[in-house]
């Protein structure tokens, strides 16, 4: 669970380090947090940005 990298919700495609994405996700209740991968792996679903582009 926490060493499997992101997915686009998509397509499936795996999310890569500095690509650009959309995130869905609540606006945390708590005022600070630092382990702030973990809380977007948790919490947000993730589009790639082809995806996001072509949605648009």
């Amino acid at each position: 669970m926490f060493n499997e990298s992101p997915k686009c919700r998509v397509c499936g495609k795996e999310i890569e380090g500095g690509e650009p994405v959309q995130l869905e996700m609540r606006y945390p209740k708590s005022r600070g947090f630092t382990e702030i991968k973990a809380y977007l792996k948790l919490e947000a679903q993730f589009t790639c940005h082809e995806c996001a582009k072509s949605k648009t």
